[in-house]
């Protein structure tokens, strides 16, 4: 028997978790959209789950870390102030193929040049 490929495996994955109400295809009514997927009941409750332990993991069992939930839209100068702005570099996708590194698409100099 042949060894199922990756894509194979990641199609059987992904029915599976559909047949068993961990996701859905997001605007499945409506033809969805590729790769797009939304939690189903079961997918909702593995999540909060996966979340819990990792917060109780990370945080509450550690004496010198605290948790907290910030916004990500804030302020210009609460980016620069935290050096997010001056030492930003878009990441590069390592293509083992070609053995080159590719600009991803929807990075800031592909929309600064646009």
């Amino acid at each position: 028997m042949a060894t199922p490929t990756t894509e194979d495996l990641f199609k059987n994955i992904i029915s599976h978790s559909k047949e068993y109400g961990f996701i859905v295809q997001s605007s499945e009514i409506y033809d969805g959209l590729s790769a797009v997927y939304d939690y189903g009941q079961n997918g909702a409750e593995l999540k909060k789950n996966i979340r819990d332990y990792w917060w109780k993991s990370m945080v509450q069992l550690h004496d010198n870390i605290v948790g907290i939930d910030a916004a990500i839209f804030m302020h210009p100068t609460t980016w620069k102030a935290s050096g997010h702005v001056d030492a930003f570099n878009d990441p590069l996708i390592d293509n083992k193929d070609s053995k080159k590194d590719i600009v991803p698409m929807f990075s800031s100099k592909n929309m600064l040049q646009k």
